[in-house]
């Protein structure tokens, strides 16, 4: 059994809404928030026992996503930063992990969580991942089932999850415990060398005709005074229009600056704003993907309003796509949602080809019989 976004989690940084208090006043549990009641083991079928993830997890949950999702491979760096930067006095981030009793192999990992873009105190997002040898033996079932016994004590009305499309297991098992889709995202892929910057210049000398500029990360970290809250400002202008499955909640600009902005996957120099004189108007980013140092992972591609129909997010893009062939890269990867018409089309008109979606999958807990 995966349920799992393999993609470069979206929603793994932190955000807290300021129309929020402390979670512990808002959630009101069955348990008080710092105690330790999840702490305990549960068989499966005599042959399996759910116990807490620890330290010692975090290279077995690489190796067994790396075997799911060879196409989207992990690093512990990665997931570690993911989790170590979560604020866990204002988030819960409960994890699992599934070991064989007769040797003690691990073979199985789950989580919940609060989403970090769309954060509401009683909603969550939950994963399951299953060493494929494992499959099919009630594992899944069972951390599924214990999910939800951990979320009706602390009142959940919400739960969601991402699952590939053509993972057809994974689709099955979520729908049959009452799921719905909600939305769906769209991978998609650039062929970065055999890309032809010549046929898409006239969108760069359009976007310099207009009296707009090109800067890097790196650039204005070392130049601009401020700039880092004045993208934290752009980011979250622009994220109000982006598709999400729930309200966007902005978070703090002390947490974007430790999850955002600290990130080890940045590139400085392939992290590109567009400038109308001081004023930052859009952006986008490639991100590396440790475990496959040919790809490359585009975050972001987004214009304020006042500045979109007039070629700019086009033009940031082949900037982007400019960097990364020069740096010798050969892939590209993003997501769209199937809904934002213009940037999918911005994508397929430079070349991106679609890889199978994936399905972001809802359900309503309080209509739990």
């Amino acid at each position: 059994m995966i349920i799992w976004r393999g993609l470069y989690p979206r929603f793994l940084t932190i955000n807290l809404s300021k129309n929020y208090k402390l979670l512990s006043d808002i959630i009101k549990p069955k348990f008080k928030l710092g105690r330790t009641h999840m702490n305990k083991e549960l068989i499966i079928n005599d042959k399996y026992i759910i116990r807490d993830f620890n330290e010692e997890d975090y290279p077995i949950k690489v190796s067994i996503n790396n075997i799911i999702f060879p196409e989207h491979p992990e690093t512990e760096e990665e997931i570690r930063f993911w989790y170590e930067s979560l604020d866990k006095n204002k988030y819960i981030f409960k994890r699992y992990a599934v070991d064989r009793t007769s040797d003690n192999k691990t073979v199985a990992f789950a989580y919940y969580k609060h989403g970090p873009e769309i954060f509401h105190p009683l909603k969550f997002w939950f994963y399951i991942m299953v060493h494929p040898d494992f499959q099919r033996q009630g594992i899944g079932t069972a951390l599924y089932n214990l999910i939800n016994q951990d979320l009706e004590q602390l009142n959940a009305i919400n739960l969601r999850t991402w699952v590939k499309e053509d993972m057809e297991v994974s689709v099955s098992f979520v729908t049959k415990r009452g799921f719905f889709e909600k939305m769906r995202e769209w991978e998609s892929r650039l062929d970065v060398q055999k890309f032809n910057l010549q046929d898409f210049q006239p969108y760069l000398s359009s976007l310099y005709q207009q009296g707009l500029t090109i800067s890097t990360f790196k650039e204005e970290k070392e130049n601009t005074p401020g700039w880092d809250y004045k993208l934290y400002e752009l980011d979250n202008d622009i994220f109000q229009d982006v598709p999400l499955p729930d309200t966007y909640t902005p978070e703090s600009f002390e947490e974007y600056e430790k999850n955002h902005l600290n990130n080890p996957n940045r590139i400085p120099e392939a992290y590109f704003i567009v400038k109308d004189g001081d004023k930052y108007a859009g952006r986008t980013s490639l991100s590396t993907i440790k475990a496959s140092l040919e790809k490359l992972s585009q975050g972001l591609t987004g214009v304020r309003r006042e500045y979109r129909r007039r070629g700019i997010a086009m033009a940031v893009k082949v900037k982007a796509i400019e960097w990364a062939q020069k740096n010798g890269y050969k892939t590209i990867i993003t997501g769209n949602d199937s809904e934002n018409v213009g940037m999918l089309s911005i994508n397929i008109k430079l070349g991106f080809q679609r890889q199978p979606a994936w399905i972001t999958f809802e359900k309503d807990l309080t209509k739990e019989p």
